[in-house]
């Protein structure tokens, strides 16, 4: 088993997809207390059979695969350059390729061996980017790559984050049609389907390009008036038809250092609403909203 102290996580961008390291790279840990939720390969078998023998005479391998999650503290927006593929500042309104990435995952062993897993071709197909009263921001990456060589250099330096740089909730910021929510118990801004492996006739993918992306945000605050609510209620306008209104909001972290990340949403529509804790001892009332997002970027 390993311990705390023994093992190195890195990223750095690729010049194009699949390429691997930059003759110079230029290595990035993306935050702080990281967590690897999953570093997996599937090789897609499929079995093949004999029609006068029940048991399978062997597999053949199918398309290959890799997935990554990672989770981390936010410190910092370097993360963006992974997510956004416009210019690392907003969500593509367009056709093209998206960034990739290298990733370096290293273990030092008790008996002084390391050792070493470099997913190449690494790209983002769902971020996450968590707040929860009492605790740091919190950001989750589901990543999908393409190869994992052998050959990888460890990376000499790494840019690291310190402390003081790490966003926590009391730095937070939400406001949905100009309205602040004071009393905010949770939310998460999710940006899903950011990528697609296209692939041809080898096993392994060609590149990754834009997918649908599906911008959403979900919250949770106590409930002090009647503006959510409204809102989820839409509107009559003409007939039985009820429009639900998409209106414009922001979602803001500031760190100890007065550095700050913003995300401007567009198009906010809510698709669920809810009463909780009613009728409950000892709690408030809140309001559960899933909404979905017309757009994103980066103030």
């Amino acid at each position: 088993m390993t311990g705390a102290g023994a093992a190195t996580a890195a990223y750095t961008v690729e010049p194009s997809y699949g390429d691997g390291p930059a003759a110079d790279p230029a290595w990035t840990q993306v935050g702080l207390n990281v967590s690897l939720t999953d570093l997996s390969i599937e090789q897609a078998l499929q079995r093949a059979r004999h029609p006068d023998d029940p048991t399978p005479a062997g597999s053949r391998e199918g398309e290959w695969e890799g997935a990554v999650g990672v989770g981390f503290d936010l410190t910092d927006d370097n993360f963006h350059e992974l997510v956004f593929a416009d210019g690392g500042t907003a969500l593509p309104n367009s056709f093209m390729s998206v960034p990739s990435a290298t990733w370096y995952f290293g273990v030092d062993l008790p008996d002084g061996s390391t050792d070493a897993r470099t997913p190449v071709g690494t790209v983002v197909i769902d971020a996450t980017i968590e707040y929860n009263r009492g605790e740091n921001i919190r950001v989750e990456l589901t990543m999908l790559y393409g190869d994992e060589p052998d050959d990888i250099t460890a990376p000499g330096t790494i840019q690291k984050p310190s402390v003081d740089d790490i966003y926590t909730y009391h730095g937070t910021g939400l406001t949905v049609d100009g309205t602040a929510q004071a009393l905010l118990q949770s939310a998460s801004l999710s940006l899903s389907n950011l990528a697609s492996l296209r692939r041809g006739q080898d096993r392994k993918p060609y590149d990754a390009v834009t997918g649908a992306i599906e911008p959403s945000l979900s919250t949770d605050a106590i409930y002090t008036e009647k503006d959510q609510n409204t809102l989820s209620y839409g509107s009559t306008s003409g007939g039985n038809i009820e429009i639900v209104g998409a209106v414009d909001g922001s979602l803001s972290f500031e760190n100890g250092q007065g550095d700050s990340i913003e995300y401007a949403l567009s198009g906010l529509q809510p698709n669920t609403y809810n009463w909780a804790d009613l009728i409950t001892a000892d709690t408030n009332l809140t309001e559960p909203i899933d909404y979905h997002v017309a757009d994103v970027e980066v103030v």
